[in-house]
């Protein structure tokens, strides 16, 4: 597709932090936006107002496996037209694999890219993979013309710095478009993990990875998930990539990385 025009909006004299990629589609910057159940309707006006702010759409969990497939296909095709990336959740995977084994894989990839999604994430959050089945699964993914995202982190525990690094330089290395690291990597005791965050930012290639918020699923109240995204933003700038989104903060994601919101302009954070 053609990059979209430049959006016009109010107040164009107030300047925006260059740094920001401001056009789609955009290779930094990116913001994933997860949702549970979204209405076609829902959607339609959520991308009339934020569409320009959103890079990607997560239909999480195993949520997919519950829409009438009619619906899912128009979803997906209407994100597509706005160039919003159609992402299943991870979680969709690890019970295909828990229930069906690895041998109905290929069968359920064909029936994600006939579908229309276009990235699949695979992830080990309640099933573990075991040795070596997390590369085989991102094979099957490319395989499928998809694709593939690979979720680093644990949602019960923190874990070791140096075996974080390791796993998402692993996960790079084996052809992933994306490393996701996991929202309650990120935060300590309701404060930014910042001995993570920045030996993540040391040691990664932190352009292909995306740095999800946490969320109240995993226990972090409305402040700590805003303080978690405030830091990101502060550390590695504006365009850093930001997942687990949801859709009534997509705004204000965005006025966080411009220096719009209530954490004020960048230089002052």
């Amino acid at each position: 597709m053609p990059p979209e025009s430049p959006l016009t909006t109010a107040f164009p004299t107030v300047p925006l932090d260059p740094r920001r990629s401001l056009n789609k589609p955009r290779t930094s910057g990116l913001t994933m936006v997860t949702d549970y159940q979204i209405t076609l309707d829902g959607l339609r006006g959520l991308i009339e107002l934020g569409g320009a702010y959103i890079d990607i759409f997560k239909v999480a969990t195993g949520t997919a496996r519950l829409f009438p497939r009619d619906h899912l296909v128009a979803k997906l095709e209407l994100l597509r037209s706005h160039q919003v990336r159609p992402f299943l959740g991870g979680q969709m995977q690890e019970y295909v694999l828990h229930t069906m084994g690895i041998h109905a894989m290929e069968a359920h990839l064909k029936e994600a890219k006939e579908i229309g999604f276009d990235m699949v994430e695979i992830s080990d959050n309640i099933v573990d993979l075991g040795e070596g089945t997390r590369d085989r699964l991102i094979r099957l993914v490319q395989d499928a013309g998809l694709a593939a995202v690979g979720e680093i982190g644990d949602k019960r525990d923190n874990s070791d710095p140096a075996e974080m690094i390791r796993e998402v330089n692993e996960v790079l290395a084996s052809g992933t478009e994306i490393a996701m690291i996991e929202g309650q990597e990120l935060m300590v005791d309701g404060k930014p993990n910042k001995t993570l965050i920045m030996a993540l930012k040391e040691n990664v290639d932190v352009s292909r990875c995306m740095f999800e918020l946490s969320t109240p699923r995993v226990g972090s109240t409305t402040p700590q998930i805003y303080a978690g995204k405030k830091f990101l933003v502060e550390t590695f700038g504006p365009d850093v990539n930001l997942g687990n989104v949801t859709s009534d903060v997509v705004i204000e994601t965005e006025t966080t990385r411009l220096g719009l919101g209530s954490a004020g302009p960048l230089s002052l954070m």
